[in-house]
């Protein structure tokens, strides 16, 4: 109780941040899913390019976030603009990887069926392999959404104003509680749940729709 209330009487401040905070990874999502899926179909095609590409995102993910974000603030400044930087780099592997793996684990009769109905390999792309692998590339983007939720929070430490800050004043000053902790926590907790169940929900539709065409 005295955590929610320390919720309630802070609300003008923590407000504004868990907006900032939704507003970050919604745009960083929708971001690394363009660049991600874009990449992920290159690797798709070339298993020399997927070595390169799957090589470098992986060790980006590999680089603390504090030091990520710290190198890019000298960059672009503090603020908001090296977390956003910094978290669209950290999301591209699970959707690289999902999108290769989704186009992959198209049957290639299907594909080599569209071509003989004469569609070009672009159309083979776009009306064939691309919605058939929908549902496995969503999973990339609900790991890579709920990842960075949590990620997001060390964007405090380099000036942006997200649920980070309350946990990040608390921690680096002797006047910090466990409610201000919490306070930051939870609203990230229950993004992080609720993109998931979402994500999750239209992943499981989509995968039933996919079957049920499938059948058809």
């Amino acid at each position: 109780m005295s955590t929610l209330r320390y919720i309630l009487d802070n609300w003008d401040t923590l407000g504004p941040q868990v907006v900032v905070h939704l507003e970050t990874v919604g745009l960083c999502a929708v971001i690394a899913g363009a660049i991600g899926i874009a990449l992920g179909i290159v690797a798709a095609r070339s298993d020399r390019f997927a070595t390169i590409i799957l090589a470098v995102t992986s060790t980006i993910l590999t680089i603390p976030s504090f030091a990520l974000f710290g190198l890019l603030s000298i960059w672009f400044g503090l603020g908001n603009p090296p977390v956003v930087i910094g978290l669209i780099l950290y999301a591209l592997l699970p959707i690289v990887r999902n999108t290769r793996a989704g186009i992959a684990a198209v049957d290639p009769a299907v594909s080599e069926a569209a071509r003989g109905m004469g569609m070009n390999p672009l159309q083979v792309l776009t009306r064939v392999q691309l919605p058939l692998a929908i549902p496995v590339i969503l999973g990339g983007l609900r790991q890579a959404t709920v990842m960075i939720v949590a990620i997001a929070t060390v964007g405090a430490a380099v000036g942006a104003n997200n649920l980070g800050q309350p946990i990040f004043s608390a921690l680096t000053r002797d006047t910090g509680t466990l409610e201000q902790v919490l306070a930051g926590i939870i609203p990230v907790a229950l993004i992080g749940i609720i993109a998931d169940a979402g994500l999750a929900t239209v992943q499981r539709f989509l995968a039933k729709g996919r079957v049920s065409v499938a059948a058809t």
